[in-house]
């Protein structure tokens, strides 16, 4: 393998619509910074995705009899150094925000252009995050957040108090106030409105 070649990002193609998957890559490889090493319809992907361990996955969720969105985690879960980039023509924000809780790293629409959906996989794989807020595309370096720090989040964007939220998770409101702590912490932050903007911004509201 030339020095070159050890340079380029791997990148496995997973949608059940084999010229989606050709356009994919014959795109990705004339950008000439990406080699794709594979590609499948769903059925074999986490097959695929263990035997090259690839730095990128794009893929669809709308798979012929394969739960997309499992497979996200199915795939975090052979090595976390794997990044995950959605390209999916569904564009409801409840898909947005069960794929990211699942591990994507990253979320754009198929009406996409050619060139946003190059810029999409080139800030995934750089290591940042890109997900769509209404029209436009957010890229953030952001770090990753536990189940229970999404919920209490999300409990926050919705204007629940610490006893509303607590009573919901069946914890005390001291422990959802060491919650709120650390997401402001973890996000940068410094208030609580400043949590719930954040979660509206992101798609987790």
């Amino acid at each position: 393998m030339s020095g070159a070649e050890q340079m380029m990002s791997t990148i496995v193609v997973i949608d059940d619509h084999p010229p989606i998957r050709m356009a994919l890559k014959t795109y990705l490889e004339q950008d000439g910074r990406c080699r794709v090493v594979g590609e499948s319809g769903g059925a074999e992907a986490l097959s695929i995705v263990r035997q090259h361990v690839p730095d990128l996955v794009i893929m669809d969720l709308a798979l012929f009899s394969f739960d997309g969105l499992g497979l996200i985690r199915q795939i975090c879960l052979v090595d976390k150094k794997i990044r995950v980039l959605v390209l999916s023509s569904r564009e409801e924000k409840i898909y947005v925000t069960r794929a990211a809780e699942q591990g994507a790293c990253g979320y754009i629409s198929k009406a996409s252009s050619m060139q946003e959906i190059l810029y999409a996989v080139q800030l995934v794989r750089s290591g940042y995050r890109c997900f769509p807020v209404g029209s436009q595309q957010v890229t953030q370096d952001v770090p990753v957040l536990s189940r229970r720090e999404l919920a209490v989040l999300r409990f926050i964007a919705g204007g629940s108090r610490n006893k509303e939220i607590a009573s919901a998770l069946c914890i005390s409101p001291k422990t959802v106030s060491t919650y709120k702590m650390r997401l402001l912490t973890k996000l940068n932050l410094k208030t609580t409105l400043d949590l719930a903007e954040y979660a509206r911004m992101n798609g987790l509201a």
